[in-house]
């Protein structure tokens, strides 16, 4: 049987994009190299299983990095320059996004977001301590159910950029944005979930053709 050829991280990065990198790859491309008994997958595997989370490398130190078998000194360091970098890039797209101050100041950004839109989009707006945007997301497409908008998808984005408060919002292509009940069911589970791990859903905006609607105004939990 003919053997297939396993395409190495740099080849496939610049091939198809480094988006197209797994995590174990991603980490493998940044160490460089393995060691004189591990390969390059496994230090990104071993590492990878350490944290289990990818964000909780952020918190990683050099000593710590370092005592993982087959990294050492000088692969810590290109691994923590690495998620630093990653680090600050989030906390820029604060400012290309901007503020949000207001309820009004968001609906406006969303419907400039979703002019044209013929389907349904959920998009989740990430925002630290100061109500600065760290990032912007599009999480479901197509009609919501309470199967597809799952609050799993929307806290895993909070505590992947370290959120303090949550925005999140999607359009009713039809044009007229009076909630449903599975538009307020939805936000009642995302305020609950938010309750618990201690990150407050500002709140959840509804986009029609000239108009919005904020639940949470309406429905103060």
């Amino acid at each position: 049987m003919e053997e297939v050829a396993v395409m190495l991280p740099r080849e496939k990065a610049t091939q198809f994009g480094v988006g197209a990198l797994t995590d174990q790859e991603l980490i493998a491309l940044m160490l460089g190299g393995g060691s004189r008994y591990q390969s390059v997958f496994q230090i990104a595997e071993a590492i990878i299983n350490q944290y289990h989370f990818l964000p909780n490398l952020q918190y990683a130190g050099l000593a710590e990095l370092s005592r993982i078998a087959g990294v050492g000194p000088a692969k810590a360091l290109m691994l923590a320059g690495g998620i630093e970098l990653g680090r600050r890039v989030a906390h820029q797209l604060g400012d290309r996004f901007g503020r949000i101050d207001s309820v009004e100041s968001a609906a406006q950004h969303l419907m400039d977001y979703y002019a044209g839109c013929t389907q349904e989009e959920f998009i989740a707006i990430y925002l630290d301590a100061k109500n600065a945007v760290i990032a912007e997301q599009m999480l479901f497409k197509g009609s919501l159910t309470a199967s597809i908008a799952h609050p799993r998808e929307v806290f895993a984005g909070a505590l992947r950029f370290a959120a303090a408060h949550i925005l999140v919002a999607h359009n009713h292509p039809s044009g007229d944005p009076t909630p449903s009940q599975q538009d307020l069911m939805l936000t009642e589970r995302l305020v609950s979930v938010g309750e618990i791990v201690g990150i407050e859903v500002v709140d959840h905006l509804i986009v029609g053709q000239d108009d919005y609607a904020s639940i949470r105004s309406c429905h103060p939990w």
